[in-house]
């Protein structure tokens, strides 16, 4: 007894001492971040997530519509809020508490897993690792992740988890609530199930009952939701309705292993909902539900697969690369320009970042070798989550639950690589060096740009200043994405629209025609130089700009609208007629060339 007391104390002191290491560089990061323009800014699905909490928090706790994406982090941003208020800081203070939670129970699951000491590492890796640094503070869903994937695998290590169903229950739990904030984590219900089905020693009997105990404790948490999405929706969706379209993005001709909107330059989450909608329901003819328009996206991205598999195979190939390269994929904003403003998320980029993460995991795996069949949940679960990024797209942020598995391999190999070079054969200790210099070579080659990163931020943060009224600090913003990324075609053109804005007619031509040059598929800068046309009384320039954007963007009711009132100065009548039913066609409910149309034909009359 006093032995066992002993441990435990052992046990909680260092997790205390790891509490207190994570919350403490966490709170740094927030500290430096304050002073940054990011700090008070939603964007993105950060702004989707605030606005349904408030919605939430204000009452509306069962909505109406079957759930587009993961409910459980904007439930969880409801109950902060309800209780604490809706201040970002608050917010964030509440996340980094989450994210020094999960660094410890990572260094718990380490210490079953492998040692004492690997789990102290795991921990304080976790604490210092520079993208979960980064999330912990960040309005997104990701802290959430983390939190369940390391209470799921702190559960998983216990040596007597097969021999208490009540255990297995609680993981049953931890999983169904993964599963509410990262619905590709359903997999990990699929998966763990064989395993507990299969594994010995224990009687057919037992495996069952503890699968049996799983089992219900991931339905206590997702029947719920399943439930209501069928009471508001008459429709079983078990989490989420964007499994089609998310399928559909991340496998298509167009794909190149990230995300790209359905359609150029319409990434925000609620018009993207929108255009899945409306997209699908035009090609069909008719009305979809939920589950008709999920159905149909995944329709297409099966038929690109069985029509082009060489094609797609390269893309698979394209996401492995992806998902292992250095780089943290920028999805509204990124964490290097996050660390323009903290010193300590800089100085965690800098030393621990996956690019080394993942060859140490790579040592970590050779060295434990000998001991995978203790080991075999960790990798189940790391090659079936995996398997699931690849099968849709790339983000830092859906790459971010491969992490925890990832170093809990590397703290392992790092507490245990002097033993390997002491005992193991010098054949052996050569060919995992070669492994662990291949993974570094393969991690780090220069495949993704940083800058190219901070650019996307940089010009998301321009818009988001831009439409505050804050003009000169947007121009700033899309001044300096130009800096890092010349190329940024989006960045030059809005830039060039705030030149038109003030006046500038000749600077902003400038800027659209470069816009033009950099993308000569990208239509807003023909639009932006037509207005600017139009201002500067050049009726013809304007048309031509004009036409040459709707070649490119034939799908712009308000664009034809603009192009018949551009018509009647020139007294074009019927092109202008031309020009308000074509917008029509596009948008019945356009009532603003409803209102052209009529008064141009009634006058003709």
């Amino acid at each position: 007894m006093p032995v066992a007391s002993a441990a435990q104390r052992d046990k909680t002191r260092w997790s205390l001492l790891i509490f207190a290491f994570a919350l403490t560089v966490r709170g740094l990061h927030l500290w430096r971040l304050t002073d940054s323009v990011l700090f008070d800014m939603r964007m993105g699905d950060s702004r989707v997530y605030h606005l349904w909490a408030r919605q939430i928090a204000g009452g509306d706790w069962l909505g109406s519509e079957v759930f587009y994406q993961a409910p459980l982090y904007p439930y969880f941003l409801a109950t902060i809020y309800a209780l604490l208020g809706d201040e970002l800081l608050v917010v964030r203070i509440v996340q980094i508490i989450l994210g020094a939670c999960s660094c410890v129970f990572l260094a718990r699951a380490g210490w079953g897993f492998f040692s004492k000491p690997a789990g102290i590492v795991a921990g304080l890796l976790l604490a210092v690792y520079a993208p979960a640094l980064f999330s912990d503070a960040m309005v997104q869903k990701s802290v959430l992740d983390i939190f369940f994937i390391c209470l799921a695998l702190w559960i998983l290590s216990a040596p007597d988890l097969l021999a208490r169903p009540l255990q297995c229950l609680g993981l049953g739990v931890v999983i169904g609530a993964l599963v509410l904030s990262r619905e590709n984590a359903l997999a990990f219900v699929i998966v763990l199930l064989p395993w507990l089905l299969l594994k010995p020693p224990f009687s057919r009997r037992r495996r069952v009952a503890l699968a049996a105990s799983f089992l219900c404790g991931a339905a206590l948490v997702l029947l719920p939701v399943a439930l209501r999405n069928a009471y508001v929706a008459g429709e079983f969706h078990l989490t989420t309705s964007q499994f089609g379209h998310n399928f559909y993005i991340g496998n298509n001709p167009a794909a190149d292993g990230s995300y790209a909107p359905l359609l150029l330059g319409r990434g925000e989450p609620l018009i993207e909902r929108s255009d899945a909608i409306e997209l699908a329901q035009q090609a069909l003819g008719q009305s979809l539900t939920p589950a008709q328009i999920s159905g149909y996206y995944t329709g297409l991205a099966l038929q690109y697969i069985q029509s082009q598999p060489g094609d797609w195979i390269e893309l698979m190939a394209r996401k492995f690369v992806l998902a292992f390269n250095a780089v943290e994929m920028v999805d509204t904003e990124d964490q290097y320009t996050h660390a323009e403003s903290s010193l300590p998320l800089r100085a965690a980029g800098w030393l621990f970042h996956f690019g080394l993460l993942a060859p140490l995991a790579v040592l970590g795996v050779w060295i434990t070798w000998p001991a995978r069949a203790r080991l075999l949940p960790l990798y189940i679960l790391f090659l079936t989550y995996t398997a699931t990024v690849l099968l849709f797209y790339v983000f830092w942020r859906y790459r971010l639950p491969m992490v925890p598995f990832l170093l809990l391999f590397a703290a392992a190999g790092l507490v245990q690589s002097r033993g390997f070079l002491r005992a193991r054969a010098e054949g052996e200790i050569a060919y995992a060096t070669i492994a662990v210099a291949a993974a570094a070579l393969f991690c780090n080659w220069p495949v993704l740009d940083r800058d190219f990163m901070r650019s996307v931020t940089h010009y998301n943060v321009g818009n988001e200043l831009v439409a505050a009224g804050r003009i000169e600090e947007g121009m700033g913003q899309y001044r300096e994405a130009i800096r890092l990324r010349a190329d940024n075609a989006r960045a030059t053109n809005n830039l060039g629209a705030l030149h038109a804005r003030q006046g500038d007619l000749a600077r902003a031509m400038e800027l659209f025609e470069e816009s033009v040059r950099i993308d000569p598929h990208y239509a807003q800068p023909h639009f932006n130089s037509a207005t600017a046309r139009f201002e500067s009384g050049d009726l013809e320039g304007a048309v031509v700009s004009y036409l040459a954007g709707l070649r490119i963007d034939a799908g712009r009711a308000d664009i034809y609208n603009e192009l018949g009132l551009v018509y009647l100065e020139l007294s074009k009548p019927d092109d202008a007629i031309g020009s308000f039913e074509r917008a029509l066609s596009i948008d019945p409910a356009f009532e603003e060339a409803r209102e052209n149309l009529r008064r141009l034909q009634a006058r003709r009359e």
